[in-house]
């Protein structure tokens, strides 16, 4: 009788656990459009949620069969462009702004940043996309003082070498199924955080986000 007890305490742990599993989210790279957050892409080329990888979020994107969106901002992203080029329109309270972003091309777009059409259809391109969610930068520092992403300067098509050297070493880590172990990936979205917050943070001071660099369309 005890060992059927057993046996039925186990089968309802067993399955209790393969329902947990079943309903958990998979992590996604997310946007706001029409009021709703939506997954970037059901399909990125790669991402770090199917790997051991504790860093901040990372996919790989391309145009695939995705379609044009107007994106909203309700998480930081900091995305260079490795491949290709990318066409999108910043809509501000002056009007549009219109941008090409090409290989080697770095983006950094704050959380709640202007609205952002992407031109997707068609286009030929790849992008490492990284999300910095606040509280997984309160995890990584293990401490909630200086956490908050929302300090951070837009920077839109800029040359910014280290931090796209940042983003492709983070990018190669993941491909490879984080090798290294949990610290490194850790060790580098720490740099990618600091790394944005000492560039940028100047500029909000002085209240001028950087537009440097940019390629208009046209």
């Amino acid at each position: 009788m005890q060992l059927y007890r057993h046996g039925l305490k186990t089968g309802r742990l067993h399955a209790d656990s393969f329902v947990s599993k079943q309903k958990r989210p998979r992590e996604q790279i997310s946007g706001i459009v029409g009021g709703h957050i939506v997954p970037a892409t059901e399909t990125p080329l790669l991402t770090s949620a199917s790997t051991p990888w504790s860093g901040f979020l990372l996919e790989k994107h391309n145009a695939g069969d995705r379609q044009d969106v107007s994106w909203g901002w309700h998480r930081a992203h900091i995305s260079p462009i490795t491949k290709g080029q990318l066409s999108f329109s910043v809509r501000t309270s002056h009007g549009n702004q219109d941008f090409v972003g090409q290989a080697g091309s770095v983006c950094v777009f704050p959380s709640g940043y202007d609205e952002t059409h992407f031109a997707i259809a068609g286009s030929k391109f790849e992008a490492i996309v990284v999300e910095l969610d606040p509280n997984r930068l309160e995890t990584l520092l293990e401490r909630p003082a200086s956490a908050s992403t929302d300090t951070l300067a837009p920077q839109i098509v800029v040359r910014d070498r280290y931090m796209a050297m940042l983003l492709r070493a983070m990018a190669s880590k993941v491909a490879q199924g984080c090798p290294a172990g949990a610290l490194y990936g850790q060790a580098l979205s720490l740099a990618l955080a600091t790394c944005g917050k000492k560039k940028h943070l100047r500029l909000v001071w002085a209240g001028r986000p950087s537009l440097a660099g940019r390629t208009p369309m046209g």
